[in-house]
């Protein structure tokens, strides 16, 4: 079995550090954010991401149905290690986990008004899996969403809270799992929505780790969200998230890259 990358890739390679070499900006490169260096937390890199958008590196293994190249995944390894090596942002969660979930299984109205969005590098997600007492067991999320109507619009109350958002103070759109069914198995019973982070019944308090990077507590206080703002018929998160082996493909050229980086930073 041949492990070289093939002569296509390494051009591709080679033409992504030409780019990253012409588009050097400090505001956007930094190796010493370690692991939060991957984030789009700043009006300069989410410009800089307008450029890879500019290139067509993202979506690359989305179908071209959605405006992708249906390319193989290593582009986006290679794309990425070579991102994570100068401490660059990186695409992740919006290509990868939310943007092929809403292609497998999103409403057409859903994949029109995102799936654009961040083909162009135009919004930012946060994630809400991890709760204060369900982390890494997203099958104990406590998060309510009760059915209910408001002013003739018929969709959920959210209440509860959310923990370890790290996007969440900058985000646009909050991709968030809640609880519609207490009855049912706990792996059953929970329903994935979109929300506006700037929805006026979302607090949002900054948590600060040893290495003075923030992340945050997201609080849920009578949150109407309308039902056409579900992602899939209620209580299929478990089948929504089968895309969260993309979060791996793009784990390791991340850390690679960090792991490099940090290397040639000390010597």
């Amino acid at each position: 079995m041949d492990f070289e990358f093939s002569a296509e890739q390494q051009t591709f390679a080679k033409d992504v550090e030409a780019f990253l070499d012409a588009n050097d900006d400090p505001e956007v490169f930094d190796v010493t954010r370690e692991n939060m260096a991957q984030i789009v937390d700043t009006p300069d890199r989410r410009a800089f991401m307008g450029k890879l958008a500019e290139q067509n590196w993202l979506g690359i293994t989305w179908p071209t149905e959605y405006g992708g190249t249906e390319g193989d995944g290593v582009y986006e390894y290679l794309l990425n290690e070579q991102l994570a090596g100068r401490g660059g942002p990186q695409i992740g969660k919006g290509i990868g986990i939310i943007g092929k979930t809403l292609i497998a299984h999103g409403s057409d109205k859903l994949k029109a008004e995102f799936l654009p969005q961040i083909l162009n590098a135009e919004v930012e997600f946060a994630v809400g899996y991890s709760e204060p007492e369900a982390g890494s067991d997203a099958a104990a999320m406590k998060l309510k969403a009760e059915p209910t109507t408001v002013d003739g619009v018929d969709g959920w109350m959210l209440n509860g809270q959310k923990t370890w958002t790290t996007s969440a103070h900058f985000a646009d759109w909050y991709w968030v799992g809640a609880r519609t069914d207490t009855e049912a198995p706990k792996w059953n019973g929970i329903t994935l929505f979109l929300v506006p982070m700037n929805h006026e019944n979302i607090t949002i308090t900054g948590i600060w780790t040893m290495g003075d990077e923030r992340t945050n507590e997201v609080f849920f206080d009578d949150v109407f969200v309308p039902d056409e703002a579900r992602l899939m018929p209620e209580g299929l998160f478990f089948q929504a998230t089968q895309r969260f082996p993309y979060m791996f493909t793009t784990l390791s050229p991340t850390y690679m890259g960090i792991a490099q980086a940090a290397y040639d930073f000390t010597i």
